[in-house]
């Protein structure tokens, strides 16, 4: 698709030489970026190619070793307040609102208007609506973020960078937690602030929305740029390529042969806020999916069934080795060869500040101890041993799991719990935010895991990746299962038939 490009005017902000070195790991090397007024400039990569480094490098986050950040021809000093004030906003990709605040006091939280030590609340909230104004969101300003969906937590993010009225708008995976709906409201929300003259560097993993809102795209791959180009002078096969540098096997729409053995996982009856008496079950060997909208209640069935979240009604067991015992909270799943993948790694799956072999021994005391005493040579053969399988990329075990993108994030959370052996193993958006590579490394640990008798849950809201790995899908809508897939029967507008509560039509 050609795009309207008579709005994009000069060069207003540069990258020159970045060279950025964590440890003795170098992350950015040698990058230059250019980006013009009214421009969408696509940044994409694999996870841990260098990106969001590069722009947290721009934003005055972190400092860069060598190599200069220019805006508007002068070179900005290293700090975020002198980025913010040359007029660099950044959203990041993981949402970093106050829960307990409100709409307006997030947005202009360390901005807000004062006289003599007090909050001048009608200003504050004059300048949040006209914010969220300007990004066309209606939201209650006065109402507390906790109570938002994450939809609009995003949105509200994008408000809180665009009240700083930047010139320059970086955003950092935006549409990884919206739907089809929301994503679609986001970029042409965005192709609008451009059009006015914003600005704006775009990373996303998702290619078609770069091929639909974009003007330009640079290809980040091992901390190097190895492409820049017009949107108009590139395919997505080409950047995949690029962004990769190997051979990609995907795997798409491809099933699995495995028969499934006996059942291991059974829930029956569950009830729990947002669950109306659900009854399932996972055999082993068999890889369950759990479709449905956002909001539907497929996290919270998960939850409850693991017990992670209180159930009000219903009964769980799992059987081993011909034993069955009933899950009674979540330690006694875990105890009982229960794993649990979330779907907010960084807060739920993850201790950011411990290195990734301190994250791996966390759920794997009981392998790693001999009379209770744990060795270092043990842990670091063991940790390295996973790190390695999962392909964490580098597979640095002393390296602190927060200075790993997240798609890597999401290989030290799976790594940890393929050391336990699961025998069933929950997945919650598995792969929400992972490139390309990356996604086809998961999905080949999940096949793996089931190909070796594990009983599999997978929650997606990923359509293509949902049918993929699923032997079978249940599709959840208001807190209950509308139907069952099997096989031939799963498609894509028969998972959203049934999700959206729509008659089921023939293709």
């Amino acid at each position: 698709m050609t795009k309207a490009s008579s709005h994009i005017g000069e060069v207003i902000i540069e990258a020159r030489d970045i060279v950025k070195r964590f440890g003795g790991a170098l992350a950015v090397e040698n990058v230059s970026l250019a980006v013009r007024e009214g421009e969408i400039h696509a940044v994409v990569g694999e996870n841990g190619a260098g990106k969001s480094t590069l722009m947290r490098i721009l934003a005055g986050i972190i400092e860069q070793d060598s190599g200069q950040v220019v805006m508007n021809g002068t070179v900005l000093e290293t700090g975020a307040k002198n980025s913010l004030d040359a007029g660099i906003a950044l959203v990041h990709q993981e949402l970093s609102l106050v829960p307990e605040m409100t709409v307006a006091e997030n947005i202009m939280l360390g901005y807000a208007p004062t006289r003599v030590g007090f909050t001048k609340s009608q200003e504050l909230n004059a300048i949040a609506t006209s914010a969220l104004d300007e990004i066309g969101v209606s939201v209650d300003v006065n109402e507390r973020i906790s109570r938002l969906s994450v939809a609009l937590r995003q949105f509200v993010e994008i408000a809180r960078a665009v009240a700083r009225k930047p010139k320059v708008l970086i955003l950092d995976e935006p549409t990884a937690t919206l739907t089809p709906a929301e994503t679609d409201y986001l970029l042409d929300m965005l192709q609008r602030l451009a059009k006015n003259g914003m600005a704006i560097i775009y990373i996303s993993h998702r290619i078609p929305e770069v091929f639909r809102i974009c003007d330009s795209v640079t290809i980040v791959r091992d901390g190097q740029r190895v492409m820049e180009s017009s949107i108009e002078k590139t395919t997505p096969e080409q950047i995949v390529d690029q962004m990769v540098g190997r051979e990609l096997k995907l795997d798409l729409q491809t099933k699995r042969t495995a028969a499934a053995g006996d059942v291991v996982l059974s829930a029956q009856g569950i009830r729990a806020p947002g669950v109306e008496g659900i009854d399932l079950e996972v055999r082993a060997g068999e890889i369950v999916g759990l479709g449905g909208l956002v909001g539907a209640g497929r996290t919270e069935l998960v939850r409850a069934i693991i017990g992670a979240d209180n159930r009000t009604a219903g009964r769980v067991t799992i059987t081993r080795e011909g034993k069955t015992v009933t899950l009674t909270s979540y330690q006694s799943a875990v105890r009982n060869g229960v794993a649990y993948v979330p779907e907010e790694r960084r807060t739920d799956g993850l201790a950011l500040g411990m290195t990734v072999a301190e994250n791996i021994t966390l759920t794997n005391r009981k392998e790693l101890s001999r009379y209770g005493v744990q060795t270092r040579s043990k842990i670091a053969k063991f940790s390295q041993d996973l790190a390695d399988k999962v392909g964490l990329r580098p597979p640095e075990i002393r390296r602190e799991a927060g200075q790993y993108s997240g798609g890597n994030q999401q290989k030290i959370v799976i790594a940890k719990w393929l050391g336990r052996r699961p025998d069933f193993i929950v997945l919650d958006e598995p792969t929400r935010g992972v490139d390309v590579g990356a996604k086809a490394e998961i999905h080949r640990l999940v096949k793996e895991l089931a190909d070796a008798g594990t009983a599999v849950l997978v929650v997606s809201s990923d359509l293509p990746e949902l049918l993929e790995l699923s032997d079978v899908i249940h599709v959840v809508r208001d807190g209950k299962i509308t139907g069952t897939l099997h096989g031939a029967e799963a498609s894509e507008k028969s998972v959203m038939s049934l999700a959206a509560g729509e008659k089921m039509v023939d293709a």
